[in-house]
Order: C-alpha cells, then structure tokens, then sequence
C-alpha cells in the first residue's frame, strides 16, 4: 500500500506566499487609494448641488422680485429665511446663505484653515474667504467674495484640494450679473 501526504511542501508554501505578495502589492494601490476617489466623488456631488441652489435662488428672484430688499442685498425665500444676495444670485456667504439652501449635514462652518477633528465634528469643512484670497490663486481678478469646501485633514490655504464658490459681483447689483463661480481644485488630493 502506497502512503498518500495531504501536506503541502516548504517549497509549495514558500511559492504560494510568494504570489500573494506580488498579488498584494499590485492590488493594495488600488484600495488604499479609495478615500481619495469618494472625497473626489463627494466634492462633485456636492459641486452640482450649489450650482443648482445658486440657480434656484436666481430663478425664485426672478419669480418673486417683491421679496428681494429694497437694497438688493438680501432676499427672503418662500419658507421665510433671509439670505444674502450679490447682482441676484446667493452670496458667497457659507454662514447665513448657503447652510441655509443646501442640506450639507456633513459640513460644518469654521473660522479656522485648518479643517481638523477638534474644530470639525464632520467630515467636511466650510471656510469664508474675501477676494483677495481667491485673486491670489488665480481664480477671478474681479471683486466679490466666496467660501471653500475641503475635507478633514487638509489645510485650505496649504492644499488644493477642495471645492469653491465665488461671486463676482458687488452687493448692490440690479439684475443677474456676473454668474457665480463653483469649481473644484483637486491638484494636492490624496
């Protein structure tokens, strides 16, 4: 009678440990670099939702011109909050405008450039900045003001990585003016 091994060999072992390294180190890539798609993923969702909020509130200031104040700087919506609004379309105001026309539960306000756990209960940051700060990235050269989107862990004037919102219009504009700008920066994603 012959004896039958079910064992594996050191070498048939060495072999197999072998493969799923290089297996490991060809598929590993790809799956660490998952946060750095769904925050891309994210921003993009979040990119469409201002610019339909911004041509929403432009289009109930077209339909309802009565509930635009006398000094066209402010407009009351339908459910009674008060917004800012620069030549008709929503300011570049985080704080007062824009956490008032969009549902970002996951974004929270903050004075701060650095978007971390401590300041940040939620994933995502939101940060008003004057013109001179989007001028100086080469974003517009026009006057107005706006605010940036960028996820925890990242600095908003050390990485671009994050999604802003420009209005390049005066406060006291009659009419649309200049379209509000919303574009995504993602050189410094990781």
């Amino acid at each position: 009678m012959k004896k039958f091994n079910l064992g594996f060999t050191l070498i048939e072992l060495v072999v197999v440990i072998i493969v799923l390294g290089i297996l490991a180190v060809i598929a590993a890539p790809k799956f660490l670099d998952l946060r750095s798609d769904a925050d891309h993923a994210v921003m993009k969702g979040m990119q469409g939702s201002l610019k339909s909020a911004r041509d929403l509130v432009a289009a109930q200031i077209a339909l309802r011109p009565e509930n635009l104040s006398s000094n066209n700087r402010s407009f009351t919506l339908e459910n009674g909050q008060v917004i800012e609004v620069r030549g008709q379309y929503p300011d570049g105001r985080w704080d007062d405008t824009f956490d008032q026309i969009v549902d970002f539960d996951s974004v929270t306000f903050v004075s701060s450039n650095q978007c971390t756990e401590d300041n940040s209960p939620t994933a995502w940051c939101a940060r008003e900045k004057n013109r001179g700060w989007f001028n100086s990235r080469g974003y517009s050269s026009e006057r107005g003001r706006g605010f940036v989107i960028f996820p925890q862990g990242n600095n908003v004037n050390q990485d671009a990585c994050y999604l802003y919102y420009f209005t390049p219009n005066r406060r006291n504009v009659v009419g649309l003016g200049s379209l509000p700008i919303v574009e995504l920066d993602l050189s410094d994603c990781s």
